[in-house]
């Protein structure tokens, strides 16, 4: 697949100096992907036929609803999703319920988990699937998914062609586990042999050394609850936990603001 160049979006977020430069760039991606989902593109009949079609996790779900205090764009784009999901498993629900309510009926035998009900089973089995498939097929994670492949491929692109990017990268405290597998597998898209050992060697080298570091902040961090420890410093542990969860997860773990102001 070929992937177009954004450099200065990398260069940027380097300059960062945070855990996982993919994590910034994920986020910012998905704000950008709910902002467009929220504004003008619910009335182009296209993308409403592929938001109708397709919809969204939970989780953007969710997202969409907090982002905008308007509900009336979400609301368009929920009640013609509605429409087509019910229309959509019409048929699946009806077979499912028909064979519910025939199982229902049936004498009990001396094993009532097996022989008669198998038939049912596999319908249920068959349309849970078909509901989380519903759920894997999130137009915004989709595209969150393919944008920061496409910055995966920049930072590949960039360590190989560019000396100066090299050394920030040696100089960067590496990705998170969320964003590795997607930086590991276009070094193998990308280099070549000789090159994918010298990229993988530095990138898990990195990673020793971040995770090496956030383990002992982390200890400081949760030492400082110690009354024995209050009057000494924090040193660069006050956030280490914000930043070792997202080192985990590749999420962003932002403080809410009504806990700043106590």
């Amino acid at each position: 697949m070929k992937y177009e160049l954004e450099t200065i979006p990398i260069w940027d977020t380097y300059r960062m100096d945070g855990e996982c430069p993919l994590c910034i760039l994920d986020e910012k991606a998905e704000r950008g992907y709910i902002d467009f989902f929220l504004g003008n593109s619910v009335m182009v009949p296209e993308m409403r036929v592929e938001v109708n079609k397709t919809g969204f996790c939970p989780g953007h779900w969710l997202k969409l609803f907090e982002a905008e205090k308007n509900r009336h764009p979400l609301g368009l784009v929920c009640h013609t999703h509605l429409k087509e999901s019910m229309s959509a498993l019409e048929r699946e629900e009806r077979g499912l319920a028909a064979k519910a309510g025939k199982t229902a009926k049936l004498d009990a035998g001396p094993d009532d988990t097996a022989g008669e009900t198998g038939p049912l089973k596999k319908l249920i089995s068959r349309y849970a699937e078909t509901l989380r498939g519903r759920e894997r097929d999130c137009m915004i994670c989709s595209r969150v998914d393919y944008t920061v492949k496409r910055y995966a491929f920049t930072i590949v692109y960039l360590w190989r062609k560019d000396r100066e990017f090299r050394e920030a990268f040696d100089a960067s405290r590496g990705f998170c586990h969320h964003h590795m597998p997607f930086i590991l597998e276009m070094a193998v898209e990308v280099l070549g042999r000789k090159d994918l050992g010298a990229f993988v060697s530095s990138t898990l080298g990195l990673q020793e050394k971040s995770l090496r570091r956030l383990e002992g902040e982390l200890l400081w961090f949760t030492q400082k609850f110690d009354y024995q420890n209050d009057q000494k410093p924090w040193g660069t542990s006050k956030d280490a936990l914000n930043r070792t969860l997202q080192k985990l997860s590749g999420k962003i773990m932002h403080e809410r603001q009504e806990r700043k102001n106590h």
